[in-house]
């Protein structure tokens, strides 16, 4: 062929347009590229799979160091980007599908909307770190900065869900986590997510690239990238074997922990409110002369599903019949609130024989000073005071509630988008209002007072909410967490005996950080499990278990605590680290999306050889 027949063959001059183009890919020619989406779709698929392996209740922590691997092999090779991102995409939906399926026992209509969403966590770092990785940023490094930054946003964004973030597999890795009281829990997903950088980018370069320069530097990339990982390994260990073995805790109070299982469903009655009540007195009796210096029952056990301060007789103008500002009740009201004083006569006996004071949750609603009716999910303390009199000594209310739960947004802002968003959560679930500041209670154990704070639930999954109950100006207000949750909505009744979801184990896990980041203990009541105490250095010292089962047991534990002294960089300064990570995340993707200038062959000639 003619060189001119050459030169205006079409094929050709598209490819030499396309290569002139600043978005086109830099990858050499003749490198392999994955061009069968099947290929793709089972590389992606893989490893949902091995990260869903990775997380409890399976605990293989070290399939999460390659679980990634497949799926950025599939996000640098594909040979069509656009292709690759629905497969992303699908595969992230199949993940969190699986992940949270005990959601559907719950709320079918917001698990669908929420596992869409969710996908989109995988898709948005696909195109980043595939662009990045063209333009020669190690993976090693792309990987763990791109998702790290994913991960923090997600804590935040629809007032967050920081559920299966990367950290969460290496729990049982005690010593490789200390470094979560610097970092937070990101900085384990961040070293994580190096080690799955590392490897996938080795293996690209040997399996993708052809081009003999790309392949005398894949040894050195390979070196380097390895090192890294050793480097920062190295130091996790090294920091971790340093601060577990500090002499830095002593004696705190021993807090007794009482376990039943009471599923909770939408759609089926559950054991009465009495019921509950009675099984749980029953089942603290044993407590009594454990030596407990405060017992602790799980989140609304209490069975008051509608308390006042003035029902319980909490109220000091209720109590005297004469007085007259004493409120009036219909019959109804005056025989729910006779019942609420055996109640309550019945745990004032409980405390005087246990000695020391109970830790329970209910439903409290009042009257706001605007006459607007306030409720909300709050933990109470009570005691009895000098004369044998049940007393309400600390109350905490609920700070992040549960959204399409057990709050619809937009209710003060956009009240026609909230009408409408209520019509998909039931009526029965009732609508809260949130607490208004975190509150710290005290209980006295060997003549010592010890300050604890109490997160409700899920609240307790949020690093930033633990962070604020035990931190205030700089200092440590809090010795300890005790944790009072109800996960009896994540139990299946439609087989027999019930099924106990994994949301349970993986509840538990979230708390193993929170004792980690902010060096104190954390003793866990929970309704149907997992009941637990953890120490400061995040090391699971006991649960309540029944024949080897953890979940739908009834039982009881004492958490004889060790209060820490240490108060962790992370509690000083919050989540530092993942905020230099999310910008050094924005810079990459500005950097790699921004288009290059295509060099000019006679400017280049001129600058090797002068003017003319």
């Amino acid at each position: 062929m003619s060189r001119r027949g050459a030169s205006s063959n079409p094929a050709r001059v598209k490819a030499q347009v396309a290569a002139l183009s600043p978005d086109a890919p830099e990858a050499a020619d003749g490198d392999r590229e994955i061009a069968r989406r099947p290929t793709l779709l089972l590389l992606c698929l893989l490893s949902m799979a091995l990260l869903t392996v990775g997380f409890a209740p399976f605990d293989q922590a070290w399939l999460a160091y390659v679980a990634l691997v497949p799926w950025s092999l599939a996000v640098v090779g594909a040979r069509v980007g656009r292709k690759l991102l629905l497969w992303v995409y699908l595969a992230g939906v199949a993940f969190w599908a699986a992940g949270l399926y005990w959601l559907t026992w719950m709320a079918v209509a917001g698990y669908v909307p929420l596992v869409l969403y969710l996908g989109l966590y995988f898709l948005v770092p696909a195109p980043i770190i595939r662009r990045a990785f063209r333009r020669g940023v190690p993976l090693w490094l792309a990987l763990p900065a791109t998702v790290v930054a994913l991960e923090y946003a997600r804590a935040y964004a629809l007032s967050g869900f920081p559920w299966f973030y990367l950290a969460h597999t290496q729990y049982r890795w005690v010593r490789l986590i200390q470094v979560c009281d610097l970092t937070g829990v990101y900085g384990v997903s961040f070293f994580v997510l190096m080690v799955n950088g590392a490897v996938a980018d080795a293996l690209a370069w040997a399996v993708l690239v052809r081009d003999p320069a790309g392949r005398r530097r894949l040894r050195k990339r390979t070196l380097i990238g390895a090192g890294a990982c050793a480097a920062a390994a190295a130091g996790m260990l090294v920091y971790g074997t340093w601060r577990i073995g500090q002499r830095t805790t002593s004696p705190g109070p021993a807090v007794g922990v009482v376990q039943m299982a009471f599923p909770i469903s939408l759609y089926r009655a559950g054991a009465p409110p009495e019921e509950v009540f009675r099984k749980h007195l029953h089942n603290t009796a044993p407590l009594t002369d454990a030596g407990c210096n405060i017992i602790a029952w799980p989140e609304s056990m209490l069975g008051f599903p509608n308390m006042t301060p003035a029902w319980l007789g909490l109220d000091p103008a209720a109590r005297d019949p004469a007085d007259p500002s004493r409120p009036r009740y219909t019959p109804e009201q005056q025989e729910a609130i006779e019942q609420y004083q055996e109640h309550l006569r019945a745990l004032s006996a409980l405390i005087a024989e246990a000695g020391c004071p109970l830790l329970a949750g209910g439903g409290m609603r009042q009257t706001a000073p605007d006459g607007r009716e306030v409720r909300t999910n709050s933990v109470l303390l009570f005691d009895r005071d000098d004369r044998g009199r049940l007393r309400l000594r600390g109350r905490y209310d609920k700070m992040h509630l549960v959204p399409f739960s057990e709050y619809v947004p937009f209710r003060e802002g956009w009240p026609a988008l909230h009408r409408l968003l209520r019509r998909f959560v039931p009526e029965v679930m009732p609508q809260l209002d949130p607490g208004q500041a975190p509150v710290r209670m005290e209980v006295t154990a060997g003549g010592r007072r010890f300050r604890f704070a109490a997160p409700i639930c899920y609240e307790g999954t949020f690093a930033r909410v633990c962070r604020e109950l035990v931190m205030e100006g700089g200092r440590k207000r809090a010795d300890l967490l005790i944790n009072l949750s109800n996960d009896g909505w994540f139990i299946y009744e439609g087989v027999d005996p019930p099924h106990a979801g994994t949301e349970l184990d993986q509840h538990l896990v979230q708390y193993v950080f929170r004792a980690v980041e902010n060096r104190v203990p954390v003793v866990r009541a929970v309704n149907t499990g997992i009941s637990a105490h953890v120490d400061s250095n995040g090391t699971i010292r006991e649960v309540v278990s029944h024949l080897g089962r953890r979940k739908m047991v009834a039982g009881r534990l004492v958490a004889r605590t060790l209060v820490d002294d240490r108060v962790s960089v992370y509690s000083r300064v919050g989540d530092v680290f993942a905020v230099a990570v999310s910008a050094a995340a924005a810079g990459l993707a500005i950097g790699v999306f921004r288009p290059r200038r295509p060099k000019v062959e006679g400017k280049a000639r001129k600058g090797r050889h002068g003017k003319k």
